[in-house]
């Protein structure tokens, strides 16, 4: 299948639905418009049929508005279809699998015993291939910061002032956790003036490393508008990068001010309860991040329509 993104963001694995007579083994990939293989990935833990799953060893950042092929390969066949499909555009949120006549063929295939780039499309087929898109954020799994456990053992809301360039929705809070910032930990998303738009509670965390949580309700947010995002840990050994914001921050449509042009970032506030965090020191970032979904220019997001295979 051709997709695009409207907006940055990480594609994280391939998704591919199963008939019971495609039994595999199966390997997902991810490709460039012209055939460069950016990463793949072989099926394992299948169910007899339905919708399948593999994620990639480390994610592919994607690029706005820029076509790429998500693909797997069968040894068995039977492969699932539905004709006509992409004879008009298909979207969802973010991503968009172009037309058929728009796009040089969708979907498309190659046989082959070998896993290989498929370049041939027959009547608009969808065979029913997907990605794991993960909404943009502002720093990817890669970055880390300078010190993951300041010694600091208090109770601390923390944070970050950010705009988007465009409307969009924030589905959760993202932070960086040291081993010695145990929890419990609850992520905020505020105005710039304090009201608090949305909280969630962090479960099911890791050691350490990126965190996430989802709030219950997508959170839509204005363009070129200042927010705040936050966590409160009761351990307080938050994470800090020091003169991080001394300039500005840019990923895709995501900016974390510098600190001297908007009144301090990042930002803190202790106390034991989640307090809007608004004391600004020496421009330290205490990594936290936001999951956002741009909304189109003119909304863990994939192609979630059940197929009836066809053929």
């Amino acid at each position: 299948m051709k997709f695009r993104a409207t907006q940055n963001g990480l594609i994280k694995g391939i998704r591919f639905y199963k008939g019971t007579q495609n039994t595999g083994p199966h390997t997902g990939s991810l490709w460039t418009s012209n055939g460069q293989l950016l990463a793949t990935v072989t099926f394992t833990d299948e169910t007899a049929s339905g919708w399948q799953q593999a994620t990639f060893p480390t994610p592919v950042t994607i690029t706005a508005n820029t076509t790429y092929v998500a693909s797997y390969h069968t040894t068995a066949g039977y492969y699932s279809t539905t004709r006509s499909y992409f004879s008009t555009q298909y979207t969802n949120g973010p991503l968009v699998a172009p037309a058929n006549g728009t796009s040089g063929g969708n979907g498309v295939y190659r046989y082959g015993a070998a896993n290989t780039f498929p370049d041939t499309a027959y009547k608009a087929t969808n065979y029913w291939v997907d990605v794991v898109f993960t909404p943009q954020s502002l720093w990817d799994d890669a970055a880390v910061p300078a010190v993951p456990s300041s010694p600091d053992p208090q109770a601390v809301t923390l944070g970050v002032k950010f705009r988007a360039t465009q409307n969009g929705l924030i589905k959760g809070i993202r932070f960086y956790k040291g081993t010695q910032n145990t929890g419990p930990h609850t992520g905020s998303l505020w105005t710039s003036n304090g009201q608090l738009l949305a909280t969630v509670t962090f479960t099911d965390e890791t050691a350490s490393g990126w965190q996430q949580a989802t709030f219950p309700t997508p959170v839509t947010i204005t363009a070129n508008t200042t927010y705040v995002a936050s966590y409160h840990t009761t351990a307080g050994y938050y994470s800090t990068t020091r003169s991080y914001f001394s300039t500005q921050y840019t990923n895709g449509p995501l900016v974390a001010p510098a600190n001297g042009t908007s009144g301090g970032n990042g930002v803190y506030r202790y106390g034991a309860a989640n307090t809007f965090p608004d004391t600004a020191y020496k421009a330290t970032n205490y990594w936290v991040d936001v999951l956002f979904n741009g909304l189109p220019r003119s909304s863990n997001v994939t192609f979630t329509v059940t197929p009836v295979p066809a053929g």
